[in-house]
Formats: structure tokens, C-alpha cells, sequence
């Protein structure tokens, strides 16, 4: 079961090592950067996924969708990463095994603030014996947030020893200043330890990372996500 969950592996996340980039690691921010509709929310359930197939502990927090919602992503990109791989049969084993390791929580109605987030570790931490290695902030756009915010939360995931992931709505009308990341990411770019972005490309996404650590890079990864799951494409998007 360990081996088909390591092969079930495609995350991007899963890249970053074979092109001489370190990954988030613990305490770090990444941010996947694309405009409206592109798909952001389903990359970063393939991050989830893919931290969870290697055996890590995932807290996905989500501003707008239920829990119910936010797992039924999970569970219809695992059901589709099997069928690619004709293993079907053992969707239930592995569902298991990623419930055991993941948590949801939503903030329906409600703001987000680094306190909630630090009551909700605390409260995993120690209702739970649950300390995630990878922290998910869903439909929580930065332009929404000041970046003390950010910096706090930041701050947890250092303390927690997880990284941490969020989405940055960016503007065709606003592409920003060359050498920096776009709008409204720039307000951030100093907390900001790599940057992931997704652009259409002729019925596919491209992705190209636009900052590793101190560097400003717009480097592409030679790699297509399926614009459905985003996912590494199995054909093209696999491949150098």
C-alpha cells in the first residue's frame, strides 16, 4: 500500500527537489498565483493530497466551503489519481489512511485571524495529539489580509514545524513591476518563500515558479497541469 501511495504521487510539490528548489519546508509560505477561475483551490487540495500519499499530517483550512465540500475534493481527486492508475479497487484502503492524517476545519460566516488559527493548533495539539507538517489556507485571498496577518500566521506554522500553502487572486489589468511578484502578492513578497503560477496555455496550465527563497525567478518547470485536477498531465506534464 506504501508503494502505490508514493507512486500516486503528481503534486508539483513533488518537482521542486528535482529541479534544485528546496520546497516550503517548516515555517515557510508558498503561494500559487493565478487569475480567477484558473483553478487554485484544486492545486492546492493536489498539495494536501500529495503531502498526505508521503505520510505527513494536513490541516486544510477553508474560508467559504463546508467541510463536506472541502472533502469531497479530496476524495474525487484521489478517486481520479486511482482510476489514471487503474487501482480503483483500493480506494477505500487509502481514503482511510488519508482521513487518519487530515483535518478540515471552515470559518463559515466567519473572519479568519491568525488568533482562530493559533486556538486551532492549540486545540489539535492538544485535544488531538494531531500537529500538522502542512497547513492549507483555502479561498482566502491575501488581498484580504494585511501582511501582519500573514507574518503571524507564518509565525505558527514555524512553531507548529509545518508549512505553510495559501492562494493569491492576481489581475490580467494589474501584471505588476518586473523583478517583483504581481499584484496584490507584492504587499507580501517579503514573507513569501516560493511562489508557484499557473498559466492557460492552449487548453492546458503551465506552471513556472516565480520566486524561490530571495530569488525572483519566472523559471518554467517545462511542466502542464491537467486543467481539470491540476495535476501533473500524464502525458506532456510529466515529462522535461
Amino acid at each position: 500500500m506504501t508503494n502505490l501511495m508514493i507512486q500516486l504521487r503528481r503534486s508539483p510539490r513533488t518537482l521542486l527537489a528535482r529541479d534544485g528548489h528546496s520546497g516550503p519546508g517548516a515555517g515557510n509560505l508558498a503561494v500559487v498565483l493565478a487569475r480567477a477561475g484558473v483553478g487554485k483551490t484544486a492545486f492546492l487540495v493536489g498539495i494536501g493530497i500529495d503531502a498526505l500519499l508521503s505520510g505527513q499530517k494536513v490541516l486544510h483550512i477553508s474560508l467559504e466551503r463546508t467541510v463536506e465540500k472541502v472533502r469531497d475534493w479530496y476524495d474525487d481527486l484521489l478517486m481520479e489519481m486511482l482510476r489514471r492508475e487503474k487501482k480503483l479497487e483500493h480506494w477505500a484502503a487509502i481514503q482511510l489512511e488519508v482521513e487518519k492524517r487530515r483535518h478540515i476545519h471552515t470559518y463559515m460566516g466567519r473572519s479568519f485571524s491568525a488568533e482562530r488559527l493559533a486556538q486551532g493548533l492549540e486545540l489539535l495539539r492538544d485535544a488531538m495529539d494531531f500537529v500538522p507538517n502542512v497547513i492549507i489556507l483555502d479561498r482566502m485571498e491575501m488581498e484580504g489580509f494585511e501582511p501582519a496577518t500573514i507574518e503571524t500566521a507564518k509565525s505558527l506554522a514555524a512553531n507548529a514545524g509545518a508549512e505553510l500553502w495559501m492562494a493569491c487572486r492576481t489581475h490580467r489589468e494589474k501584471p505588476g513591476v518586473e523583478g517583483h511578484l504581481p499584484p496584490p502578492a507584492d504587499r507580501f513578497e517579503h514573507l513569501v518563500d516560493i511562489a508557484f503560477r499557473l498559466d492557460p496555455e492552449n487548453a492546458k496550465i503551465r506552471l513556472h515558479v516565480a520566486k524561490d527563497k530571495q530569488k525572483m525567478l519566472g523559471q518554467n518547470l517545462n511542466v502542464v497541469l491537467d486543467p481539470k485536477t491540476l495535476l501533473l498531465d500524464t502525458g506532456v506534464g510529466a515529462k522535461r
